[in-house]
């Protein structure tokens, strides 16, 4: 048996991950060794907003704060409500910063359809934390 748990831990030992950031938004580039991928769900299906700014389109603000991100990350979002027939709308990623994000419709969507559909959105970014 502990020949066995040596030997996994040596396996172990030998396995790395990659995570390779070629370039941010702004620029701002960190160490390697300082590279993070941090995703999540907002399953809340309360803080959407009809856009005045933009008739038609629908916001909301999203959290990254667990990421603890030191400049503002690579963002990608996807949604995915609760079934084929209340499908949800594309989003656009806008006022990235290293703890949230806004993202806004891109087809016109009212706010009251996001929650009557319970749209919720899936993220990933990929930036320094340190």
């Amino acid at each position: 048996m502990i020949t066995l748990t040596i030997f996994v831990l040596i396996l172990l030992a030998g396995v790395q991950g990659d995570i390779k950031i070629v370039d941010t938004l702004d620029g701002t580039m960190g160490q390697e060794s300082c590279s993070r991928i941090c995703s999540g769900v907002d399953k809340k299906y309360t803080g959407w907003y009809d856009s005045s700014n933009s008739p038609g389109k629908t916001w909301k603000i999203v959290s990254m704060r667990d990421c603890d991100f030191t400049s503002p990350p690579v963002v990608t979002v996807t949604s995915t409500g609760v079934s084929a027939s209340k499908l949800c709308p594309s989003f656009t990623v806008y006022n990235l910063y290293s703890d949230i994000f806004r993202l806004y419709s891109v087809p016109d969507f009212t706010a009251d359809k996001m929650r009557d559909r319970e749209c919720s959105i899936l993220w990933t970014a990929v930036g320094f934390v340190c």
